[in-house]
């Protein structure tokens, strides 16, 4: 029997070839998504007014835990720091509705859009399931964090740690995630699933995994992959996006 490693290697390089599919297009409907129930205001940051920056934007992607608590957050792009700053404090006073599975709450993550408008009132949408296999730029820098194209990297991010799920019953289950700029995964989600046993078995194991951080044009980066396991005859592999 293949390793999961070499399963895993074998299915991201056809991601990288193939492309991944559209994330809105799954079959599973007994997966309900994340609500937002409290959005209070996102202020305008003081110090873009007073350089005269009069709009910004950030896109960013929030861990949900079971209970609705934050547990999490990416930052997919920004076009400033202060934008950030602003996004990610007000984010802490958000409320959150869980995910959940046939009724049964469930960890998950959602992608929250932002748009900055001096003046105006925050405009902001949200995506259950991000675009396909962007990938998004450090921000620790004061510089606009800027997304590409999975395509654009470097190399395919080599598995260094890959947690074998310890399995209880057979099924099929999509598990969308981000490798951060350090290689680790950040903000799984189940994208569908079987059952919710599989489904969250294979979230655990994917949590726990880490890969050599993702390199476009020379520079760490973070990017986003939506890989399928599925688990029959006491055999588990791994498959190209769905």
């Amino acid at each position: 029997m293949k390793t999961l490693k070499s399963c895993l290697l074998f299915s991201i390089a056809l991601v990288t070839s193939i492309g991944v599919a559209a994330a809105n297009d799954r079959s599973d409907a007994t997966l309900k998504e994340i609500e937002i129930t409290k959005q209070t205001d996102v202020r305008f940051p003081g110090t873009m007014r007073v350089i005269g920056v009069k709009e910004g934007h950030v896109s960013l992607v929030a861990a949900i835990g079971s209970e609705g608590e934050l547990l999490d957050t990416l930052i997919l792009e920004s076009t400033r720091k202060a934008f950030t700053k602003s996004a990610l404090k007000s984010l802490q006073e958000w409320e959150f509705s869980p995910a959940s599975y046939d009724g049964t709450p469930l960890a998950s993550s959602i992608q929250i859009d932002l748009s900055f408008q001096v003046d105006r009132k925050l405009a902001w949408q949200t995506f259950q399931a991000p675009g396909p296999a962007d990938i998004t730029r450090s921000g620790t820098e004061e510089r606009p964090v800027t997304t590409a194209q999975f395509g654009e990297l470097d190399a395919i991010p080599f598995p260094l740690e890959i947690v074998e799920p310890d399995i209880s019953v057979d099924g099929t289950a999509t598990i969308q995630f981000y490798i951060d700029e350090l290689g680790h995964v950040r903000c799984p989600r189940i994208a569908s699933a079987t059952s919710l046993d599989f489904g969250e078995t294979m979230l655990a194991a994917v949590t726990e995994w880490k890969f050599e951080p993702p390199i476009a044009s020379g520079v760490r980066t973070n990017t986003m992959l939506r890989q399928t396991f599925s688990y029959a005859d006491g055999e588990l592999t791994a498959a190209e996006a769905n």
